[in-house]
């Protein structure tokens, strides 16, 4: 009885989706439906497979959200968000060393983040208690590349006097317009710049950093 119910239900949400033609959004549907406990002290974290523009799957942090949680790259069974800024939405905002406000933010306190699933592997980074990475004294940067050196991401954050900040972001990721701006990131050769004030305009596709929840 209890399977009719669910195939009934995801009998549904297919026809929804398809009237919609929005696979990413059934794809995050069903992930929702069968994804394991949120992870705790090692989480996992990985670039889209794919490029967007700034208009992120059906746009906002929704569209992006939906988008990490359909990649071809995630793992099966985990829930994902995008390390993507919206003022008042999605942010961290502060003082990296000192007093931090947060709004839905995809890190944790004191965790070790790798896109390995190999709990052996020890390559990966550990956020402070303030949410963040200071790798090597530097804010928001891993010691571990997280793709190919020089591929870079949409962020919406930027770093200003010290303290991490919302900054352009694509008209909140719903526009792939080539007069609209949106922040990057950078993967390096040996690590991961996820903020820094490197901008590109909206309709050249970048990928997007997703983080285990």
């Amino acid at each position: 009885m209890v399977f009719l119910v669910f195939f009934s239900a995801l009998l549904g949400a297919c026809k929804t989706s398809k009237d919609n033609n929005d696979d990413t959004t059934l794809l995050a549907l069903l992930l929702a439906q069968t994804a394991t406990a949120p992870c705790s002290t090692r989480c996992h974290i990985y670039l889209t497979s794919s490029s967007r523009s700034g208009f992120i799957g059906s746009g906002g942090i929704v569209g992006a959200d939906a988008s990490c949680n359909g990649d071809t790259d995630r793992v099966r069974g985990k829930t994902y968000k995008a390390m993507i800024s919206i003022p008042g939405v999605r942010e961290a905002l502060g003082n990296p060393t000192g007093t931090m406000t947060y709004t839905d933010w995809v890190f944790k306190a004191n965790t070790f983040y790798s896109n390995s699933t190999d709990t052996l592997n020890t390559t990966g980074a550990t956020t402070t208690s303030n949410r963040i990475f200071r790798d090597s004294n530097t804010t928001m940067q891993m010691n571990f590349a997280l793709g190919t050196n020089g591929t870079r991401f949409w962020t919406g954050m930027t770093i200003t006097g010290g303290n991490l900040a919302n900054d352009v972001n694509c008209t909140n990721w719903t526009s792939s317009n080539v007069g609209v701006s949106g922040v990057t990131g950078v993967v390096g050769a040996s690590t991961t710049t996820l903020v820094e004030t490197t901008t590109d305009t909206c309709n050249i596709a970048k990928k997007i950093v997703c983080v285990e929840q």
